[in-house]
Order: C-alpha cells, then structure tokens, then sequence
C-alpha cells in the first residue's frame, strides 16, 4: 500500500498529498531524486523504501527528453553502455535530431554498440512536446495496481 502512496506521489501532481509531502520534504527535486532528511516521520521513511519497488518495477516513456538522464533512468530495457570514453551526453534528448524530431543516428552510432542503437531506434518519438512519463512495466496496461507490485518484491 505505501508503493502505492509513492506512485501517486509521482503521478498526482494535483493533489493536496503531493503538495504537502512536496513542500516538505523534496520542495527542489522530484520525488524519486530526494533522500533521507534528518529527523524524518515514520511515514515519509516507510515511502522512500517505496522508491526501490517503484524503480524496480517501472520504466520511462520518452517525451521530450529534457529532463530524462541517459544513465540515471529505466528507459532501456537494459542500462546503456557506451562504447567511448567520456563525457557522454547526459540527456536523452541530446540524442534526438532537432530539425526531424527522430533519433539522430549519427550520434547513436558513435555512442553505442549496435544492439543497444537499435534498442534506441525502436522507442517510437510520438510526442516531443510532452515531459517523459513513469509507466508500469509489470502489466500490459502499464497502469500501477497494487497486486502487480507482488510481482517485483
């Protein structure tokens, strides 16, 4: 029950809940990217153990790209490697072709072996406009349920 707290702590960005836990906890960064605060609630606590099930088991839906980190976020079906030394590109839509909205291959292919180039090239760019999205990965719809976190823990 409390992934579910956590999941709406990320997807609701409405409600009075998040505003609250927001302003108090994480007020500079998203939830997913704060940490343990000094003298903290049992609750918040019980949340950010939360953090793990809900990484563990969803995955990012490529929009923009301007906020999702290449490394740092689940939108591969495995973590990128690449194959030069660095610095690497940090964002994934650093990826992207500006003029086309597509994959600009050229940079694929200098940052990344041909396996992963074309784990890349399959993620459909339908929505350059929009923020990346956290989806659940655990059943088709993609929507989190409490019974398919029984399957990540």
């Amino acid at each position: 029950m409390l992934a579910k707290q956590a999941w709406r702590l990320l997807n609701q960005k409405n409600s009075l809940f998040f505003r609250v836990y927001k302003a108090r906890y994480f007020p500079t960064c998203s939830f997913l990217e704060t940490k343990l605060s000094s003298n903290p609630l049992y609750v918040w606590k019980s949340l950010l153990q939360a953090q793990e099930v809900i990484l563990e088991g969803s995955k990012w839906k490529v929009g923009s790209g301007t906020s999702m980190d290449i490394a740092n976020h689940q939108w591969l079906p495995q973590p990128p490697s690449f194959r030069r030394d660095g610095p690497w590109p940090t964002k994934v839509r650093e990826l992207m072709d500006e003029v086309t909205g597509q994959w600009d291959r050229t940079k694929l292919a200098y940052w990344f072996e041909r396996h992963k180039c074309y784990d890349i090239l399959s993620i459909p760019l339908n929505n350059l406009h929009a923020n990346g999205i956290l989806v659940w990965k655990e059943n088709k719809s993609q929507s989190f349920t409490v019974k398919s976190v029984y399957g990540v823990v």
